[in-house]
């Protein structure tokens, strides 16, 4: 079940009056509370909508529940709501592939199979209206990002290399919750939660992957110049890193060959 909880922001933007009738995608909750993942033996993947004005253009950010996941959407006019959806569905799934191939952990094939796992589990988008303080606060974050990127280049990331790059970056972001103090990083969570639920993820890969991610962070700390920068992201990190790893065996300091991984495993 997916289910599109929308901000009043947001529910007034997807609801239209046309010919003197009201249109709106607005249901009542098909679940009690927004961070519900099962109902009804039903897997249930929950986001939070808001919309807000950018430069006299609508923007609106579509926040993940659990891993905290955001993509920015602009220039979609009011009322267009299948529009969102289509939007939001293509992104996603465009963000879940790049991140999969990169790894080699899918190839054409098998990331169709999880296409077609993830509209056997979510056959429609629910619209309700319905929030949450912890996430919204998340998405304001967002919202002050994005202001900024618009104050900055002067435009909005509207078309879709700027707006999956603006996903990229923004996702790369630590955040933290209740459940998670120290940190995590929502494009982390998100791959390891697509790719667990919609593949088939076997459960000793997933520290290889965190272990792949970590590679990557390495790398982009090692391009930033600024010595004063690079000690705070570097250990902004290292206290993510070791809540990761509490509790699991020690992993080599390289770079892991997921491929290779697996075959090594496959032979055994």
């Amino acid at each position: 079940m997916l289910v599109l909880n929308c901000t009043k922001a947001a529910a007034d933007f997807f609801t239209v009056t046309r010919q003197g009738k009201k249109q709106s995608p607005i249901e009542k909750p098909p679940t009690p509370a927004i961070g519900d993942t099962l109902y009804h033996d039903q897997p249930v993947s929950s986001w939070l909508i808001h919309a807000i004005k950018v430069q006299r253009k609508n923007v609106l950010i579509a926040m993940d529940v659990h891993t905290r996941y955001a993509m920015v959407f602009a220039g979609i006019k009011k009322g267009n709501w299948s529009e969102f959806a289509n939007q939001w569905l293509e992104r996603l799934f465009n963000n879940m592939q790049f991140r999969g191939e990169e790894f080699e952990l899918c190839d054409e094939a098998s990331f169709h199979s999880m296409l077609n796992e993830f509209a056997r589990q979510h056959p429609r988008p629910h619209f309700c209206q319905r929030g949450d303080r912890s996430v919204q606060s998340h998405i304001n974050d967002v919202a002050w990002h994005i202001e900024n990127w618009a104050h900055e280049t002067g435009h909005l990331p509207e078309h879709h290399e700027d707006a999956a790059s603006f996903d990229e970056w923004l996702n790369s972001m630590t955040r933290s919750t209740k459940s998670y103090k120290n940190g995590f990083f929502p494009d982390e969570e998100m791959f390891l939660h697509w790719i667990t639920r919609y593949g088939d993820l076997d459960s000793q890969e997933e520290p290889m992957i965190r272990q792949y991610f970590n590679q990557s962070r390495r790398m982009t700390i090692r391009s930033i110049s600024d010595p004063e920068k690079i000690d705070e992201i570097q250990a902004m990190m290292e206290a993510v890193i070791n809540e990761y790893n509490e509790g699991l065996a020690s992993l080599p300091d390289n770079v892991i060959d997921i491929r290779q991984a697996r075959a090594n495993k496959q032979k055994g």
